[in-house]
């Protein structure tokens, strides 16, 4: 046994990180993977139901914005839960009601219907992506904590891959509803993965002590090889107070207003490419199938661009080039609309878009965790992602009210990409924590 002065939560920060850490940082990629499969659904379908049920743009949209609204009240609303009750359990209540959401979303035969789906399934998103994200920082060591980072962001895209993939095989003979099952499928192949492999991080554990709490400490520590302690270490003086009040306490109602504010306009522009970009090719011309599939190059971008971000920020400075990444991705969002009607032209600049917004998503999700301490860190991410889907809610409204009154693509696409921009010069005069907080 240690000292009672020894704090393994500092300890786990300075020592490398273990195998039981690494799987559970795996597990938390799985998750968010299955976050961009659920969230990219709809765009993969809209072409395909607009086309069968003879909606309207502007209709479109409100299908689009349903799911965003959704996922902003779970953020908002369910996400502060985890501070209380604890990561696991509202995981699982999350999960739960995106496998339930998706299958609704399948056989539902009117606008109200899937608008409804939409919304239920947000809900469990919006609690999940607010958890998760939180949860990589809380797993990692200091040192690898930004390339933790970077690899769960980056579940996200390849969740969207996946679902664009399989979205321009299973549209021609399957119909749209083939994408929401396969999306429930995978939530359920996942709850046995979550419940063996998916621990409660320590940190959480020691902020809000309960009986037992220490054999479970003691349990973490034994399979990351580190010493046991005979006392929990006191928990933060904060954490016994609301956690949604503390993000406005102490200091930090600054860094959590700023920080909600470069998110909100930053999910604006990425929600309008993710959302609209296939429905924008379709409209050139092309099949729904094959307008899908450029979803896939958006998160191809995604994929490539996420990591490098994070395998650099340490050399390069993580804010410096997220604000880059932002700036680049408003040019690039706004460029797209003058592309004509070639397929490859599209995919190329499709995947540029993931590149830049979805890398400076990651830098994103990172400078966030940085910003909360641990015992308020799921509330405070869960606040900020929660008013920004409201902002990735608006995008899509927007640009099918945009639509409908007549704009063009590239009016719209400039409308779209300017709170890109403006978050890139929000986060120059943002001060961004250290990576070494518990």
């Amino acid at each position: 046994m240690t000292s009672n002065a020894y704090d393994p939560r500092t300890a786990l920060l300075a020592a490398p990180m273990s195998g039981y850490q690494k799987i559970a940082v795996t597990v938390v990629f799985l998750l968010n993977m299955l976050d961009g499969l659920d969230v990219m659904a709809i765009s993969f379908a809209a072409p395909a139901i607009r086309e069968s049920w003879g909606i309207a743009p502007a209709t479109v949209g409100l299908v689009f914005s349903s799911g965003l609204f959704g996922m902003a009240a779970g953020s908002l609303f369910l996400a502060p839960l985890a501070d209380v009750i604890g990561r696991r359990q509202l995981i699982f209540l999350s999960l739960v009601m995106m496998i339930v959401g998706t299958l609704w979303s399948a056989v539902s035969h009117t606008v109200a219907s899937l608008l409804w789906s939409r919304v239920f399934t947000g809900l469990g998103i919006g609690a999940m992506v607010a958890v998760i994200s939180s949860l990589t920082a809380e797993y990692s060591n200091t040192r690898h904590r930004d390339f933790c980072q970077s690899i769960f962001s980056v579940g996200f895209p390849i969740g969207g891959l996946l679902g664009g993939v399989l979205a321009g095989i299973l549209l021609p003979s399957y119909g749209w509803q083939s994408i929401f099952y396969v999306a429930s499928a995978m939530g359920v192949a996942l709850i046995p993965v979550v419940w063996f492999f998916l621990p409660e991080p320590i940190a959480t554990m020691i902020a809000r002590p309960k009986s037992g709490t220490l054999a479970r400490v003691n349990r973490y520590l034994q399979r990351c090889r580190m010493p046991a302690i005979e006392a929990l270490p006191a928990p933060p003086a904060a954490a016994r107070g609301v956690p949604l009040a503390a993000l406005f306490q102490a200091g930090m109602s600054g860094l959590t207003l700023t920080i909600t504010a470069i998110y909100f306009l930053h999910v604006m522009t990425l929600f309008f490419v993710q959302n609209w970009a296939p429905s924008l090719v379709a409209s050139l011309g092309f099949d729904p199938g094959r307008a899908a599939m450029i979803a896939v190059f958006v998160n191809v971008g995604g994929i490539i661009g996420s990591p490098l971000l994070g395998a650099t920020c340490t050399r390069f400075g993580l804010q410096r080039l997220v604000v880059i990444a932002m700036c680049a991705g408003a040019l690039v969002t706004a460029l797209f609309s003058f592309l004509p009607a070639n397929f490859a032209l599209l995919a190329l600049g499709s995947a540029a878009m993931g590149f830049f917004l979805q890398s400076a998503m990651m830098g994103l999700y990172a400078i966030i965790a940085r910003t909360f301490p641990a015992h308020i860190r799921a509330s405070g991410t869960g606040f900020v992602i929660g008013i920004g889907r409201v902002g990735s809610a608006i995008s899509p409204l927007i640009a099918g009210a945009l639509m409908s009154g007549g704009f063009s693509r590239t009016g719209v696409a400039f409308v779209l990409a300017a709170p890109a921009l403006l978050a890139a010069l929000l986060l120059l005069k943002f001060r961004v924590q250290s990576a070494d907080t518990p």
